[in-house]
């Protein structure tokens, strides 16, 4: 089922592979809802994940969903396509 939600999390986001900004080693951060609802920044790839960052590691998807900036917390992960992002929701 979580996989489910982040194929529909990035389909409603219009992109299935990212922002063309952000580079294979970071981390694409949107935000879905709130103040914030639309808005995608880059940020560094976590030191726990490897080359390339994967959701499937929990040190790792752990260190992406903090990321998202308060009062935003990290629902869904993808990492079918570099870079990686995180749907972060108020």
């Amino acid at each position: 089922m979580k996989h489910i939600l982040v194929l529909l999390i990035v389909a409603a986001c219009g992109s299935s592979s990212g922002t063309e900004d952000c580079a294979e080693d970071e981390v694409e951060v949107s935000y879905l809802g709130g103040a914030r609802d639309g808005e995608s920044v880059c940020l560094p790839r976590p030191a726990t994940c490897g080359n390339p960052a994967t959701c499937d590691v929990d040190a790792c998807r752990g260190d992406m969903y903090r990321l998202c900036e308060a009062p935003y917390s990290g629902v869904g992960c993808s990492d079918t396509f570099a870079p990686p992002i995180i749907s972060c929701n108020p």
